[in-house]
């Protein structure tokens, strides 16, 4: 066996102190040395409870018990150690011995002097080493090195837990860190999914801003319909003679009334143009929010997880679908033609005087002309019903085919309304969706290889969790060991 004396604990120099705790693991049994003028001090105790990290088994020496004046003090001493220890080493056993080194050097020095007798004898013989109390704890470490005997026996379990032990604490410090490294593991992976999700939010957020784009491009279909309306609505009056007299009675068919060049140059012309350049805006405003957020997160991934190797140079934002070209909304009003749709109005309009005005004769136009000068419709009814029973029935119908076009330009511009706006919500749910999808390309590895880190730490910790039972059994074992 070895016995090391160790310097201490309230040493000067660090490394001394290092040495001192260094041999706890690989002892198996501490021989704790209190001094009498001062028993257990700061140091001491923080060394203690340094100790009960091995769970090794330590056996307390009172030195300089001759100190006391009397056994009265001493008992008191003890008491004292005693309870102290028992908190700090959380146990009723303490075994402690109240010895004097320096009586017990002079009587061995006094027994090695009479030859030719036993040792024990002449150890009992002296009433000082007695006192000291020196010859139980020698009898004790005797005793514990004998393994025949029950103490010695306590002894081989001692040494063979010492391997136990230190098997033991690294194991918890293992499993400390790999539950650590699992918790780090669970949060990044967490992080990387909530990042992810939390995409939708962006999406909201950019959703919630197309709806001013919306609003505008409304508007500008809603004011252009208004002044269509207006234009038809001055157009299409009984007291239009000029029109009347050129589509019915001389037979005229001009290429194109003026209503019908203002629709086109003046009002549809104009408004088409507006929204093409406002729904360039608004995919450009698309496309630059989408490859913001696609950069702001791929920089959030990188920033959070650098020492997660990823071959980004695979993977950018321009050649990604999220950089696709969306347009439904600007073809909608690509496929809208300015003259074609004005051609349509001007066939209405005739339409609708050749209806009204085919039928009538000379009496007919006479109270045409008569009623050009009256300011109403209705004063224009009237006349035509005092020239002319026909006329009047005729003329009549005029203000419901007028209502007719007014129905169905409203229900033309309210579709292409619709339509466009159809169009840019499916412009922005494509861009969002292609978004959504990057980032969910650049998470994934994120993801994978929080997943699998995880997936290692939870089968190392079952590793150590079987290590831990054969330990276990193992203690149980040597607990079992007895004398043959």
């Amino acid at each position: 066996m070895n016995i090391v004396d160790t310097p201490g604990t309230n040493v000067i120099l660090q490394r001394q102190q290092s040495l001192t705790e260094e041999f706890v693991p690989r002892a198996d049994l501490l021989l704790f040395v209190i001094s009498a003028d001062r028993p257990l001090t700061e140091s001491e105790v923080s060394f203690l409870r340094y100790t009960q990290q091995w769970k090794k088994k330590v056996v307390f020496v009172l030195n300089k018990s001759d100190l006391y004046r009397n056994s009265s003090e001493l008992e008191e001493a003890m008491l004292f150690i005693k309870e102290n220890t028992m908190k700090l080493l959380k146990t009723n056993d303490v075994i402690l011995y109240p010895i004097s080194a320096r009586s017990a050097l002079e009587a061995k020095l006094s027994a090695s002097s009479d030859l030719g007798k036993d040792y024990t004898e002449l150890s009992v013989s002296k009433s000082h080493l007695k006192i000291s109390r020196f010859f139980e704890l020698e009898q004790f470490l005797y005793s514990f090195l004998d393994a025949s005997t029950t103490t010695g026996m306590e002894r081989i379990r001692l040494k063979l837990e010492t391997p136990i032990a230190i098997a033991e604490r690294l194991l918890s410090a293992c499993e400390t860190l790999v539950k650590q490294d699992s918790q780090l593991a669970k949060q990044d992976l967490t992080s990387a999914t909530e990042l992810i999700d939390s995409v939708k939010e962006y999406a909201i957020k950019m959703e919630n801003e197309s709806i001013s784009w919306r609003r505008k491009t409304m508007s500008l279909i809603d004011a252009t319909k208004s002044r269509v309306l207006e234009l038809i609505e001055s157009t299409l009056q009984l007291s239009n003679l000029d029109l009347v007299a050129s589509y019915i009675f001389r037979g005229e068919k001009p290429a194109t009334m003026p209503a019908t060049i203002k629709i086109q140059n003046d009002i549809i012309g104009p408004a088409l143009t507006d929204a093409q350049k406002l729904l360039g805006e608004y995919l450009k405003w698309l496309h630059s929010n989408s490859a913001h957020g696609g950069k702001l997160y791929k920089e959030q991934f990188e920033k959070r997880w650098t020492s997660i190797t990823y071959p980004t140079s695979q993977i950018h934002l321009e050649t990604h679908d999220m950089a696709k070209k969306v347009d439904l909304s600007i073809r909608v009003i690509e496929n809208l033609s300015a003259v074609s749709t004005s051609k349509l109005l001007e066939k209405q309009i005739r339409e609708a005087f050749l209806g009204t005005f085919g039928g009538l004769g000379a009496a007919g136009l006479s109270a045409s002309l008569l009623t050009s000068v009256l300011p109403t419709t209705l004063e224009d009814l009237l006349a035509l019903g005092l020239c002319s029973a026909g006329g009047f029935i005729a003329i009549s119908t005029f203000p419901v085919r007028r209502q007719a076009i007014v129905d169905k330009v409203n229900k033309i511009a309210d579709g292409l309304a619709r339509e466009v706006e159809e169009a840019m919500q499916n412009d922005l749910m494509e861009t969002v969706g292609n978004l959504e999808n990057f980032v969910k390309t650049i998470g994934k590895p994120y993801q994978d290889a929080a997943q699998e880190r995880l997936d290692k730490l939870l089968d190392l910790q079952e590793e150590l969790s079987n290590v831990d039972k054969k330990l276990r059994t193992l203690r149980i074992e040597i607990q079992n060991v007895h004398l043959s």
